[in-house]
């Protein structure tokens, strides 16, 4: 019976995204280890048929960096009750025996699975995986100008909870929402576009690279460009070319971006423009009367206003544990908060405070 389910369930594709603690003073692989895991499981036609997720132990929970408790909403505490490191990933392993791409936002991912599975001396079957950051530096035409995860979904028109991101079950599933969105969208635009691919490399390349004229004849085949979305990368020497450039996301305009700034800092704090200030910077906000509450993916903030000056802010304390969360719901408005020294009386530069005041830990964010 459980033989005959699995093979119904074909998973072609795995999305996956792990959150991990990097123990305080160290840099790299060396020092991190996973404590979620979230898995989205696709067919061949790219339908959401299985989803996995898993706390995952500390292996010592004197390793534990207080960023990560800011990042991810999870104190020690809750860590320590996951299952170890080993448990969880062998029950990942049974659960996708074969999957053809493992999809991971970017490399740093990949290489702490692949480091985790072989240390627990777990098979990893023959896949390809593919990482989606590079994927969108190139279709969006910027190259080494990596974008980061949440803007990345605000490019695409994907609606997310911002207290959501960070937590390994749901940004397998932004992940899973922005590869299906943004393959649909590029094999539409490039549907009548071809391209070269070397069989040997998996790479890339268009019509006048000159790679392609000393390429061997059984190597070579012309491929549509979504096969970028298959694990093939772009040749380095014809990959700056726009006519990879499909998707009008204009993240990397320095000039324009700094231009428009400017212009915010000085507007007037009128409803209107408190509302394009705090969209700017991909933050929830409500407004009442001269008081603005802004809410971050880690925390809520509360601005106080006198005209179009900034007179108060405050900070809600960091949140020790769900159950404490559900009791501040109840509380009063400014119950849970300390008073933060103002980093400056205008508005938009409070916002951008508000917004760097807890870094992610996801690269590239622009």
């Amino acid at each position: 019976m459980e033989d005959a389910k699995r093979e119904k369930e074909r998973f072609e594709y795995l999305f996956l995204d792990l959150e991990w603690n990097q123990t305080p003073g160290t840099t790299g692989l060396d020092g991190r280890e996973a404590i979620q895991i979230g898995v989205v499981a696709a067919d061949n036609k790219i339908q959401k048929i299985k989803t996995f997720s898993k706390a995952i132990r500390l292996s010592d929970p004197n390793l534990f960096n207080e960023k990560t408790e800011i990042i991810t909403h999870t104190p020690v505490t809750n860590i320590m009750q996951g299952k170890g490191e080993d448990v969880v990933l062998t029950k990942f392993a049974q659960t996708f025996p074969e999957y053809h791409f493992l999809v991971v936002w970017n490399r740093t991912t990949y290489d702490l699975f692949l480091r985790d599975m072989r240390k627990n001396g777990i098979l990893i079957k023959r896949h390809t995986p593919v990482f989606l950051q590079d994927v969108l530096s190139v279709i969006t035409g910027h190259g080494n100008n990596l974008i980061g995860f949440e803007k990345a979904l605000t490019c695409a028109g994907i609606q997310y909870v911002p207290n959501y991101l960070h937590y390994a079950k749901h940004d397998a599933n932004y992940l899973y929402q922005l590869y299906y969105q943004c393959l649909q969208k590029y094999s539409g635009v490039t549907v009548e576009e071809r391209c070269f691919a070397n069989k040997i490399t998996k790479k890339l390349h268009t019509e006048n690279c000159r790679y392609v004229k000393d390429m061997a004849v059984d190597r070579k085949s012309i491929v549509p460009k979504s096969m970028i979305f298959k694990g093939y990368t772009i040749c380095k020497c014809c990959g700056k070319s726009q006519s990879w450039k499909q998707l009008g996301w204009e993240f990397g305009n320095k000039a324009q971006k700094k231009k428009y700034r400017d212009d915010l800092k000085q507007l007037p704090l009128t409803e209107t423009n408190i509302e394009k200030i705090c969209k700017w910077f991909q933050l929830s906000y409500s407004i009442t009367s001269d008081i603005v509450f802004v809410r971050t993916a880690f925390s809520r903030w509360i601005v106080y206003l006198q005209k179009d000056k900034v007179k108060k802010l405050l900070h809600e304390n960091y949140r020790i544990c769900k159950s404490q969360y559900l009791k501040k719901q109840k509380m009063k408005c400014i119950e849970g908060y300390h008073k933060q020294k103002l980093p400056s009386e205008n508005f938009f530069e409070v916002i951008q405070y508000i917004k760097y005041h807890e870094l992610p830990d996801k690269s590239g964010d622009l």
